[in-house]
C-alpha cells in the first residue's frame, strides 16, 4: 500500500512539473496504473564485418520498464503520465538512487479535454502517436534490440465526422532546440533549428466491407536556422486493411506513400532538390484453426525508392535486418521502414499446443538503388525461427534464432563473406 502511494505521488509530481492544474483538482480521481517489464537478450556473430574468421561475437541483455498512471483532473479533463527506465545492460555496475533518477524518462505527460466546441477531443503534451506497423509515421516504444522509445510533443484533435469518418489532426514539435537552463528556457537566441510536425488523417470503416481505409497527410520541417533554408518533407499515405470476403480468416494490408516538399538546406549542383520519393506495400495474411491447432501464414512485398523519406517509420522486417539495434547488419542499411528497399517475405506459424507458438519467416532484401561501391542490388536473405510461450494473458516468453545470408551488395571485397547469426530470448510482462 505504501509503495502504491509513493508511486502515485511520483506520477503526480512528474505531471505537475509539466502542466499546471487548478488548485482544487482531485489529482487521483479514478486513478489507474499500468505498465510493462521487458528484457531482450541476444548473442550475435559477424555483426559488423560479415567475416567468420574474425572473433567478433558479442552478447548483451537490456531492460525496459514502463510504469504509467491515468486519472481524471475534472469530469471532462483527463491526464496520463508514463515513466520509463530502459537501456540498462546486465552486468553493468549496480545503480543507486541518483543514477536511477537521472535515467528515468517522462515519455507520456499529457492532458485530454473532452468535447471542445461540443465535438473535438483535444490532447496536449508528450505522447505516443501512430501504429507500430506504419511505414509513414509512428512514435512510441520500438521493437528494436536497444528497446528504444520515440515520443512527440503535439496538440492532437480527434473528432467524429457525423458518423461517416473519424478525423485526427496533430501539430507540434519533434525537436525544440532553444537552449534551456535550470530555471527554464534561456534567453531567446533568435535562431531556429527546430523540427516541426503537423498533419491530418481521415479514417472510414464503411466504404470497404469488413475493412477500413485511411488517408493521411503529414509535414515534417527541419529548420535550417536561416543559413540555407528548410528541408520540408510532406507525406501522403493511403492505407487499406481488412478481411477478404473470399475466404474466412484471410486478411489484407495495402499501403501507398508519396513524398512532396523540397530540401532547401543544400546548395550547389543538385541543391534545392524536390522530395518526391515513394513507397508501397502489399500484404496478405491468413489465420485458421486446423485440427484444433491455430495456423497462420502471410506473404508480403514492399518497395521504397532510394529517396523515400517517412516521417518516422515503425514497421520492421526481420530480426537481424529490422530489429537488431536501429541499423541492421551494417551502419548504412536496415532498421525500420522501406527507404531504398525491396523486400519479399513470407511466414508460417502454428500452435501445436495452446501455449506454444512456432513461427518460421523468410525475407529477401534488395536495394532499390544499386550499391555503387560493391555493385549489385542484392542485400541478402534472412531466415527467422521464433518460439513463443504464453505463460498467461500478461506474461510471455520468446526464444528465436536468425541467420542473415549476406548478398553481393554487402559482401566483403578481397576477404571471405560469412552469414550473420543471432540467438535471442525475450521476456514480456504487462501489468
Amino acid at each position: 500500500m505504501l509503495g502504491r502511494k509513493l508511486f502515485s505521488s511520483s506520477l503526480v509530481l512528474g505531471l505537475v512539473a509539466t502542466i499546471s492544474f487548478p488548485a482544487h483538482a482531485d489529482l487521483l480521481k479514478n486513478f489507474k496504473t499500468d505498465g510493462s517489464i521487458e528484457t531482450r537478450s541476444f548473442g550475435i556473430d559477424n555483426e559488423t564485418d560479415a567475416d567468420g574468421t574474425a572473433d567478433d561475437y558479442r552478447s548483451e541483455t537490456r531492460t525496459r520498464v514502463m510504469v504509467g498512471g491515468s486519472f481524471d483532473i475534472l469530469d471532462d479533463v483527463h491526464a496520463r503520465i508514463l515513466l520509463t527506465k530502459n537501456n540498462r545492460l546486465y552486468g553493468q555496475n549496480n545503480e543507486n538512487a541518483n543514477s536511477v533518477q537521472t535515467a528515468l524518462s517522462l515519455d507520456n505527460a499529457y492532458v485530454k479535454i473532452d468535447k471542445v466546441f461540443g465535438h473535438v477531443d483535444l490532447t496536449m503534451g508528450t505522447q505516443f502517436y501512430g501504429d507500430p506497423d506504419s511505414f509513414g509515421i509512428y512514435f512510441g516504444p520500438n521493437n528494436d534490440d536497444i528497446l528504444s522509445i520515440n515520443t512527440v510533443d503535439v496538440f492532437r484533435a480527434d473528432a467524429d465526422l457525423m458518423g461517416w469518418a473519424k478525423f485526427e489532426g496533430i501539430a507540434g514539435k519533434i525537436q525544440e532546440t532553444t537552449p534551456t537552463s535550470t530555471n527554464g528556457p534561456a534567453t531567446p537566441t533568435n535562431t531556429n533549428n527546430d523540427t516541426d510536425i503537423w498533419g491530418v488523417r481521415l479514417m472510414n470503416d464503411k466504404l470497404i466491407p469488413k475493412g477500413g481505409i485511411s488517408l493521411g497527410y503529414w509535414t515534417r520541417t527541419n529548420k535550417g536556422a536561416g543559413t540555407l533554408g528548410n528541408n520540408t518533407v510532406n507525406l501522403l499515405e493511403l492505407c487499406a486493411k481488412g478481411d477478404a470476403l473470399i475466404l474466412p480468416g484471410l486478411g489484407y494490408h495495402a499501403d501507398y506513400l508519396q513524398n512532396f516538399g523540397r530540401n532547401n538546406t543544400t546548395s550547389g549542383v543538385g541543391g534545392n532538390t524536390a522530395n518526391n520519393g515513394n513507397a508501397y506495400f502489399l500484404g496478405v495474411n491468413y489465420g485458421h484453426d486446423m485440427n484444433a491447432m491455430p495456423l497462420r501464414a502471410h506473404v508480403e512485398y514492399g518497395r521504397g525508392s532510394n529517396d523515400f523519406s517517412p516521417i518516422s517509420a515503425g514497421h520492421r522486417f526481420g530480426i537481424i535486418w529490422g530489429e537488431h539495434s536501429t541499423v541492421g547488419p551494417s551502419t548504412s542499411v536496415g532498421g525500420a521502414g522501406l527507404t531504398n528497399l525491396k523486400v519479399f517475405d513470407g511466414g508460417l506459424g502454428v500452435n501445436p499446443i495452446a501455449k506454444l507458438g512456432v513461427d518460421l519467416n523468410a525475407y529477401r532484401f534488395m536495394f532499390d538503388q544499386n550499391n555503387a561501391t560493391a555493385g549489385g542490388s542484392s542485400a541478402g536473405t534472412e531466415y527467422d525461427l521464433i518460439l513463443t510461450w504464453k505463460h498467461s494473458d500478461n506474461v510471455s516468453l520468446e526464444a528465436n534464432a536468425a541467420s542473415f545470408q549476406v548478398g553481393q551488395a554487402l559482401a566483403n571485397v578481397g576477404s571471405p563473406t560469412s552469414p550473420i547469426t543471432r540467438l535471442g530470448a525475450d521476456v514480456k510482462i504487462k501489468f
